[in-house]
């Protein structure tokens, strides 16, 4: 192996593990780009660079020009016209196509520093529904050259590692969040149920022990008018008893008038327990 080569891939492979490093720092997807855009320019030369990572549709796509970067998420409607045929295809390609290329770069606000005259485009799959779509685009004095291509695919597979774990991390702290918030609402939940319960016990406390005390109260209340009810109560009965003895006529003119005397003094004590009662337990109420 001549200097010259040995010097070549020494360079490279010093460029790799710095991207690598600077890449396996990266916490966001911000950071991620920051890496692209010191690194990449030391592995390969390029007009324009892209790499559009997806995942069951969502997409997150990185642009790089060698003053410039941006990283944009969404859906599939990111892909430029060159990447969308990548996706349909899954085979590598050289693009030449003038009308294609500018097609292609319509949608970018990167300021390129040369026209390019080539696109080099890749569709790596990683999985059924997910992979990167990388496309090279060369020409003037940045041409991308056959010998990068490995080079490239070494960055791809860090790359796609690294975006995919931030994802994953993403993910799992939205469900960590959303599990919280779950569980705040749950607990609001169980305060208002515990309140409720409580507010409903004391309800049921007093109300026992109203009850409680206006049954006490009728009982005391029902012994205490007990003889008045029993005296009027004793004379109608000895009345009915001394009847049996007496003949008609002398029951109609002593007895009945004796009767009628004492039943209206038993409606009396009937309505003055009654009245004693009504004003107790409103009372006690």
């Amino acid at each position: 192996m001549s200097t010259v080569l040995a010097f070549k891939y020494r360079l490279i492979y010093e460029s790799l593990s710095r991207f690598s490093s600077a890449l396996s720092r990266s916490t966001t997807l911000d950071q991620v780009r920051q890496c692209l855009q010191g690194q990449i320019k030391y592995l390969f030369d390029y007009q324009l660079v892209r790499f559009s990572f997806y995942q069951q549709g969502y997409y997150v796509t990185f642009s790089l020009v060698p003053t410039g970067s941006n990283v944009v998420c969404g859906s599939a409607g990111l892909l430029w016209k060159h990447e969308q045929i990548l996706s349909e295809s899954h085979v590598p390609a050289i693009l030449d196509d003038a009308a294609l290329i500018a097609d292609s770069l319509q949608p970018s606000q990167l300021r390129l520093p040369e026209k390019p005259t080539q696109i080099w485009g890749w569709h790596v799959a990683f999985s059924a529904d997910s992979g990167l779509i990388v496309s090279v685009f060369s020409g003037g004095d940045r041409q991308f050259q056959p010998a990068d291509v490995p080079i490239l695919r070494i960055a791809v597979e860090n790359l796609y590692a690294k975006i995919l774990s931030i994802k994953l991390i993403e993910e799992l702290g939205s469900k960590q969040q959303e599990l919280q918030l779950a569980l705040s609402n749950l607990q609001e939940k169980n305060d208002v149920i515990a309140q409720l319960v409580a507010t409903q016990e004391a309800v049921i406390q007093y109300r026992t022990q109203e009850l409680e005390h206006k049954n006490t109260r009728l009982l005391e209340v029902s012994r205490q008018h007990a003889h008045t009810i029993r005296e009027p109560l004793s004379r109608i009965l000895s009345l009915a008893y001394l009847m049996e003895t007496f003949s008609a006529e002398e029951i109609m003119e002593e007895m009945m008038p004796m009767l009628v005397v004492t039943s209206h003094d038993l409606d009396k004590a009937l309505q003055q327990i009654i009245s004693s009662i009504d004003a107790d337990l409103t009372t006690a109420g």
